[in-house]
């Protein structure tokens, strides 16, 4: 009788999975590359999850032979405290006084509904079982719906209790199930399925975009996926040995003697240039010039950040892996050569360009960039024109030139210039100071030309900018088109016309010019010779190629494919811009080959830095180098070097694992904490082991009042990341201290410390960061989880001029948790007016309960499919904010009974610009499934940005002395 009813309960568990499929077949189908993949979710997630599945059947029939109210009364009290303390780790609960009770009365409650409904339960089981088994079937759907729907990704503790009730309630569902072969089948199919288990593992590895579909979107067969990465680690992608990047080629271009002349834009997109097929007339001076020369269709740059950018194109390197490892700030420079060759160099560039982890850049900044002369500071196209043309005036010319322009526009904030007028949004502001960008450079161009007639001109930017193509917006943060593919436009002697379609990097101009000057090439660089291509007008290229990287995800063009991986989660996408222009389309699946090949070919790129760098950093074995770079796959091989002979190489490998802290390594660094014989390297394992969620060793204990403030200091991060307070006075001052010097993930990783422990000594230090743009919006979410109310003043005053569009809502969330009611209308009517609206002010002036019939405004608590209402509104042009239900397509508007045209809706959110209407308006919308809120207001302009703060650098910035340089 038990196999028997073991076996029904798993054929009620299999339905269940099968309706889930089902569900996330149809409900999400739009995300599948094809039905291919539900097919593969069948045979490769299913039996994972399946063979999982037999020991909870056990237990499930364990529990269903609690034969007394009392027994289940204590087990269910158990659970629910286990439940109410998993919840209870949020911030609402941070005092012991307010989490027991918390905890006690979910116990409580859960036992008293235990025993109360055990009784009931056991005579419909005798009487009625299939009443009982439709009331599990019912309850199972709702418990699914809720670990699907309800609070994702937020609670783990409640989840796990929905997965549990799920699965308890579908296994009622088993009592309409009867047939003794049920039995016998489902548990012939449960050994099958573990056998099946390790190699349908190994094959699910290999699909990136199902496994993310489904732990996102299914709640059963997310945990099979889950339970996959346990049972098998994803492979790592190798190659051979041979170095990535091309080395030099025979010299096809002859510009010796010749001027040389690098204008680079900040933040200029190549897809917002005439020459690139933009419709709008944005470059008509650039475009002039492509039609001289070659223009490069897809080129690249390293790193999306201007610093990263400018010295990996000004030493042909990639700057940002080697400067993560101690490396490369000794590197040669354009420069730097061309001077050693007999140049003269002139460099005019904006502060800003050494803005991002600046303390890195040190070195390149104290000496220019090996620039004999440089102009240092902020200054419109129009002044760089009469700066560069009063400097080409006055230096002599008995040295060929080398001279570098960066010009700082179109970088945020975006300015509309009076000229250049394209609309009232931020993009079009973008487009307009790229048209004055534009006229910058055919300024210069005109100037060089009349004094170096025959100087070679070449046209690039640092990186691009996003606006909202996947999600975010300016830079930095991915790899995707719109913000590393960036114009390459060069024009000159030997230099065919013609467009190369095959990607090429902007670390190649320093390698390509160094060829056509006759200059020998470093053995450092990292680029490649493009004399070939251009002065081939048949000469495409070949493959290409192209890599670059953020923080979180990596880049490696060849062809048409563009190989994007977010490295954290070990996941790659294949696309292919030309005939897919947004990057949605993942090929992976449908070129399983050219993805396989390119994997191994970015894993041999990584390899390679500092491969050939002077320095400690490169001193170490290669997986320290990954493991410094950031690789978490290398976690296991850097772990392994903990029993090196080397002491150095054990304690660098110590020190890594505790920074990395991935999981994989948690039985080495057990083996090194038992039996190391070096303080360091035994304190870094335990605190690493700490962090990675393992049972606390004395040792780690000890660091938290250890003599030393630096292993205080991680040790109370490693704490604090548990949820453990111990030490939490350590972590303010840390982040006041060294938050500038910190690396950006290492910043955050100290400041979800800090929020999660909800350190309130922490305020003071968090509200000073403010200032720093590059944290703000995660210290601004740390704000808000402490909960302190005496920050609420100084993040208002922060969010009310906040002219970083994607802090805005970080704030906003931030000070509803610190308790903003009214005091935030003032800015949230601002930036709902402004020519793009903030994202998610509706729902945000919803949640404040800002939205008054007397402000123009409407809200209700649930959706409601027809709404009347009138509201007192202001004079002059508004704009009408809709918020339905997240299903909700479409909008029908009526105003003081005219009809508007239908609104269409995204993601449940529409905007309609309204003529000055009266002050007091009828208004009518109608939605399915309804309408959340409402809000008219008034039209505004975007918060004007700052005056530009001038920078001078000594006597290097005057222009007047520029022909006294030798």
């Amino acid at each position: 009788m038990s196999l028997r009813r073991i076996g029904a309960i798993l054929a009620a568990w299999l339905f269940l999975i099968a309706g889930e499929h089902v569900a996330v077949g149809v409900g999400y189908r739009a995300l599948f590359a094809g039905t291919w993949e539900m097919a593969w979710a069948r045979t490769l997630v299913t039996p994972i999850l399946y063979a999982a599945l037999g020991p909870l059947a056990l237990l499930a029939y364990a529990i269903s032979r609690l034969r007394t109210a009392r027994a289940a009364a204590a087990l269910a009290g158990l659970a629910g405290g286990a439940l109410g303390f998993g919840i209870s780790m949020g911030r609402h609960f941070a005092r012991w006084e307010v989490r027991a009770p918390f905890v006690a009365v979910v116990a409580l409650a859960a036992a008293v509904l235990a025993f109360v409904l055990t009784p009931r339960v056991m005579r419909l089981a005798e009487k009625r079982p299939l009443m009982l088994a439709a009331l599990g079937g019912a309850g199972a759907a709702l418990f699914w719906l809720g670990d699907a729907f309800v609070l994702p990704r937020l609670y783990p503790a409640f989840h796990a209790a929905l997965f549990a009730l799920t699965l308890g309630s579908a296994a009622f569902a088993s009592l309409a199930l009867r047939p003794r072969w049920i039995a016998e089948s489902m548990i012939f199919l449960g050994c099958a399925c573990v056998a099946w288990a390790p190699f349908a593992a190994r094959r699910l590895q290999n699909a990136d975009n199902l496994r993310m579909v489904l732990v996102e979107h299914a709640p059963l067969l997310g945990k099979g996926v889950a339970l996959a990465s346990v049972l098998v680690k994803p492979a790592e992608a190798t190659g051979s040995s041979r170095a990535a990047a091309p080395g030099e080629v025979a010299r096809a271009l002859d510009w010796s003697r010749t001027d040389v002349i690098l204008l680079s834009v900040d933040a200029l997109r190549a897809d917002h240039l005439g020459a690139y097929g933009y419709p709008r007339a944005t470059t008509p001076r650039i475009d002039a010039l492509a039609r001289e020369g070659k223009t490069f269709l897809s080129a690249y740059c390293p790193t999306p950040h201007t610093s990263y950018s400018v010295t990996s194109m000004m030493s042909g390197k990639y700057m940002r892996p080697l400067l993560g490892l101690g490396l490369g700030d000794d590197s040669d420079t354009w420069a730097g050569l061309l001077r050693r060759y007999g140049y003269r160099t002139a460099a005019f560039y904006p502060p800003a360009v050494f803005f991002i982890d600046e303390q890195r850049f040190q070195g390149f900044r104290d000496r220019g960039l090996d620039f004999e002369y440089r102009r240092v500071e902020f200054a419109t196209p129009s002044e760089r024109v009469a700066q560069v043309e009063k400097y080409l005036t006055d230096a002599p010319a008995d040295k060929p030139l080398f001279l570098w322009v960066h010009l700082f526009e179109p970088h945020e904030p975006y300015v509309q210039h009076p000229a250049h007028v394209f609309g009232e949004t931020d993009l079009d502001a973008y487009d307009s100071e790229v048209a004055d960008a534009d006229e910058g450079i055919g300024g210069i161009a005109d100037r060089v030309r009349a004094h170096r007639p025959n100087a070679i001109i070449i046209i690039t930017a640092d990186h691009g900018e996003e606006f909202g193509e996947h999600g975010g917006r300016y830079h930095g943060t991915t790899v995707y088109e719109e913000q590393v593919r960036v114009p390459l436009i060069i024009v000159g002697a030997g230099v065919a016309r013609g467009r190369v379609e095959e990607p090429v990097q902007t670390i190649d101009l320093l390698p390509t010019t160094l060829s056509a000057l006759g200059i020998p090439r470093p053995a450092r660089l990292r680029g490649r010779d493009l004399g070939p291509i251009l002065a081939d007008p048949k000469d495409t290229g070949g493959p290409g190629l192209a890599f670059a990287e953020t923080d979180d995800y990596t880049l490696l063009a060849r062809g048409t494919l563009r190989l994007v991986c977010a490295r954290r989660a070990g996941a790659c996408g294949l696309y292919e811009p030309k005939s897919d222009p947004k990057e949605t389309r993942d090929l992976s699946r449908e070129r399983p080959a050219e993805a396989k090949a390119l994997r191994a070919e970015l894993g041999e790129i990584t390899r390679q830095h500092g491969r050939f760098e002077r320095g400690t950093g490169a001193a170490w074995p290669e997986a320290i180098r990954r493991g410094m770079w950031g690789d978490r796959e290398a976690a296991e091989d850097v772990a392994a070097l903990l029993d090196d002979a080397s002491l150095n190489v054990r304690k660098k490998a110590a020190e890594v694992t505790f920074a990395l802290h991935a999981l994989e390594a948690a039985p080495a660094a057990r083996r090194a904490l038992a039996k190391a014989d070096d303080a360091e390297v035994k304190n870094f394992c335990a605190l690493a082991l700490v962090r990675m969620g393992e049972p606390v060793s004395r040792l780690a204990e000890s660091l938290v009042h250890d003599a030393a403030h630096v292993w205080r200091r991680r040790a109370a991060l490693a704490f604090a990341e548990r949820g453990d307070a111990r030490g939490a006075g350590e972590l303010g001052p840390w982040f006041s201290a060294d938050a500038a010097k910190l690396e950006l993930d290492e910043a955050k990783e100290l400041l979800a410390a800090i929020g999660k422990i909800r350190e309130r000594s922490a305020v003071g230090p968090l509200v000073a960061g403010l200032a720093d743009v590059r944290l703000r919006p995660f210290i601004a979410d740390t704000l808000g989880q402490i909960g302190d109310a005496s920050a609420r003043a100084p993040l208002l005053a922060r969010f009310t001029e906040e002219r970083f569009v994607t802090t805005r809502t970080n704030e906003a969330r931030a000070l509803l948790l610190l308790g903003a009611r009214g005091e935030l209308r003032p800015p949230l009517t601002r930036f709902a007016g402004i020519p793009e609206p903030m994202a998610s002010v509706l729902a945000i002036a919803r949640e404040a309960k800002i939205l008054e019939p007397t402000a123009g405004g409407w809200s209700s608590e649930t959706a409601v499919p027809i709404v009347r209402t009138s509201l007192a509104v202001t004079t002059g042009s508004t704009r009408l904010l809709l918020l339905g239900s997240p299903e909700v397509t479409t909008f029908a508007v009526t105003i003081d009974g005219r009809s508007l045209p239908p609104a269409p809706a995204k993601d449940g959110a529409s905007v309609i610009e309204l003529p000055p209407l009266k002050t007091r308006t009828a208004v009518e919308v109608h939605a399915s499934p309804g309408v959340l809120a409402l809000w008219i207001v008034a039209r505004t302009g975007e918060i004007p940005p700052p005056a530009p703060m001038p920078w001078t650098d000594g006597g290097s910035s005057d222009v007047d002395r520029a022909a006294e340089r030798p």
